[in-house]
């Protein structure tokens, strides 16, 4: 175990960061298309569902009849929703979407699920709440600002290029979130506990920045010269 942490620890400061975009405004977010495409080191650029899979612990056994995602904390009307309930809420999806890794390659995917905006309003967030925490089944957790979840319009997907998650991809929900590394979308999404102020989530102790904000000029090999810098 002291061995795990020791490499934990020391990829935490090689690495910097895993990100991922997710592109639903197309002003903010454009549309990528060709995606025959090769990576900027001339790999394939492969689909969410083909690419390479990252887990701190080991993907945790999932039982829909059971499933609940949970939204509490800094609010006033705490709810708790089933898989069913969750399948019920109006469905978004992103344009085409890029996860980014802090080891160096990216995955593209439209993925579709439901907006986290729409879940924070709907349990009254008191005066002082600001930041989400994000809690996996499995563990894991990441803190993201309220300010930056409904500007970039981040979502809770449970499909990604028309196909149900994988195990591997954050089977039920997981979390989209556009400009930024891939540590930052939590997998396996059952809480979200609202905050009142920033909170270092699980990479974050070990060293990863907490804005996790993708390189401009990294996301502008894919969305072009328009790209916007993340700013929250």
């Amino acid at each position: 175990m002291k061995l795990f942490f020791s490499l934990l620890i020391a990829s935490a400061t090689i690495i910097a960061s895993c990100a991922d975009k997710s592109s639903p405004q197309e002003t903010q977010n454009p549309r990528i298309d060709g995606f025959t495409r090769a990576t900027p080191g001339g790999g394939e650029f492969r689909p969410a569902e083909r690419g390479p899979v990252r887990d701190v612990f080991e993907p945790p056994p999932v039982n829909l009849e059971r499933f609940q995602l949970i939204i509490d904390g800094e609010v006033s009307t705490p709810r708790t929703l089933s898989w069913e309930q969750i399948l019920a809420l109006q469905a978004v999806e992103t344009d085409t979407s890029i996860m980014y890794c802090v080891e160096g390659w990216e995955v593209w995917g439209v993925w579709r699920g439901i907006s986290v905006s729409k879940l924070i309003s709907s349990v009254s967030p008191n005066p002082d709440a600001t930041h989400v925490m994000f809690h996996g089944i499995d563990g894991y957790s990441t803190a993201l600002p309220i300010s930056y979840l409904v500007k970039y319009e981040t979502l809770l997907a449970y499909k990604v290029n028309g196909e149900s998650l994988g195990t591997n991809d954050g089977y039920p929900l997981r979390l989209v979130a556009f400009g930024l590394f891939g540590y930052k979308w939590a997998k396996y999404v059952t809480r979200m506990q609202l905050i009142n102020g920033p909170k270092l989530g699980f990479w974050e102790l070990y060293g990863y920045n907490d804005k996790a904000i993708v390189a401009l000029e990294r996301r502008k090999f894919y969305e072009g010269e328009n790209a916007l810098p993340i700013e929250y």
